[in-house]
């Protein structure tokens, strides 16, 4: 043990940190699903899991990378901090178990509109059928057609939506917060159809697992907190299952574990969760013989806005930016996500690397505060998709995909067309009113 330790210094301070985070999780019962927490642990989770060198790419971050890596993750921990401080000094109190719905709120009305999303989401599905003939799971070649495939991948924006129908047929399915057992009932059935036809449609890893996480997410607030085995397991299932669709996909050249060794199956995983960091050091320091990135000037950071009316892509066309496949920075060809603070660096540079961190931590903190008090659909529902920000922020920038703007809207359309009347602050006094007079009942006992 000890001399693995000096082996992997870097991965050995990492995992500390991480183990902190699940210190705090178990034993000062804090929720692991806090902005805070969960930047940090999946921050210096994938690090650490980076810093073992399984690949010979994965080389030592320049001095500037550490500091922009660090100060990224100190800034977002900063705007979680400043939140939390003015939360604390309302006298607001943490989230707890399992949240209940205190608001007048119009169920059916919220079924018939997830079913409208549901429609967008099979725009996408009609649409891969009529270009591949079929759900691309049943396809002779499934590899081919979810790669680069400009066909398939103009219509993204509708399959990859996905998680966005879970989320608002989840968020219906637990009698915490819906009164109505039949439409909990179709809810739930409607979430299970999506997370299949999903599948089939496009075996994409990223869209699968953030139905499943989101479908987690919900089940944490809305019925029972997850427990750190249940979190272990889950992830060893996720590790499982990432291999067999890239098996799906023809990324180990065949489709059977005939003749796999374990450095072989590693390899994949470890490469998709390393090479964000290293493509990250190397944009941040690039060869003698490879131009910097051009600075974008901010502007690249509405592209996912920008999309929708046609002037993103062009934006990117006329002044010889990067594609979103990060071409230019890539450092082994093929692997080319990156991590989200190369984003905040080519918009902002310096500035950005602190400045987008901290304005993210400010407001992810804020609707995770509001969630405790209000306890509504609409902050249960921004608060799952950003917990998924924060997941994936080590390989895509999520502000910057279009289809998490089309999520937003819909997830702040739905609930709040189906709240009737809206009282959380009477409802947050009776609620206070209630404890007072259970505490003032428990103290008549003792007496």
């Amino acid at each position: 043990m000890i001399s693995w330790m000096s082996e992997y210094p870097e991965s050995t301070i990492l995992f500390s940190v991480a183990l902190v985070c699940l210190i705090l999780f178990l034993w000062m019962k804090r929720d692991f699903f806090s902005p805070a927490n969960i930047y940090c642990f999946s921050q210096v989770m994938m690090v650490g899991i980076a810093y073992l060198k399984l690949n010979q790419a994965m080389t030592d971050f320049k001095l500037i990378t550490w500091l922009f890596w660090i100060g990224g993750m100190f800034a977002f921990l900063t705007g979680c901090w400043l939140v939390n401080l003015i939360w604390k000094s309302k006298g607001a109190r943490e989230t707890k178990y399992p949240l209940v719905l205190h608001q007048d709120y119009n169920w059916r009305m919220h079924f018939f509109l997830s079913l409208v999303a549901f429609g967008f989401f099979l725009i996408g599905v009609f649409a891969i059928i009529s270009i591949a003939g079929n759900l691309i799971l049943f396809t002779e070649s499934p590899g081919i057609w979810m790669g680069k495939n400009p066909q398939v991948g103009s219509y993204a924006n509708y399959f990859c939506s996905s998680p966005m129908v879970v989320g608002l047929f989840g968020v219906a399915s637990f009698k915490s917060f819906n009164p109505l057992r039949g439409y909990r009932i179709a809810s739930r059935i409607m979430a299970v159809c999506t997370i299949c036809l999903s599948f089939m449609a496009f075996p994409n890893r990223g869209t699968t697992f953030v139905c499943i996480g989101i479908v987690l997410v919900l089940y944490n607030y809305l019925h029972k907190k997850l427990s750190f085995a249940f979190i272990g397991v889950t992830a060893s299932l996720l590790l499982v299952a990432f291999i067999g669709i890239a098996m799906l996909r023809g990324q180990y050249g065949n489709n059977s574990m005939d003749g796999f060794v374990l450095d072989a199956v590693i390899d994949l995983p470890y490469k998709y969760v390393a090479n964000n960091y290293w493509n990250f050091d190397y944009a941040l320091n690039p060869p003698s013989d490879r131009e910097m990135h051009p600075w974008t000037y901010g502007v690249d950071t509405f592209f996912g806005v920008l999309y929708f009316v046609h002037v993103g892509p062009a934006l990117r066309e006329s002044n010889g930016w990067d594609t979103g496949y990060n071409e230019s920075v890539e450092k082994i060809n093929g692997l080319n996500t990156v991590s989200y603070l190369w984003d905040a660096y080519k918009d902002f540079r310096v500035p950005g690397i602190f400045l987008v961190p901290l304005f993210f931590g400010i407001v992810f903190t804020f609707i995770y505060r509001r969630l405790a008090i209000l306890k509504s659909p609409k902050e249960l529902l921004f608060h799952s998709m950003f917990i998924f920000w924060i997941l994936m922020w080590s390989f895509t920038t999520g502000y910057k995909q279009p289809m998490y703007w089309v999520w937003m809207a819909f997830f702040y359309v739905v609930p709040t067309l189906c709240q009737r009347k809206s009282l959380p602050e009477e409802s947050f006094l009776a609620e206070k009113q209630s404890e007072q007079k259970e505490c003032d009942a428990n103290v008549a006992t003792q007496s």
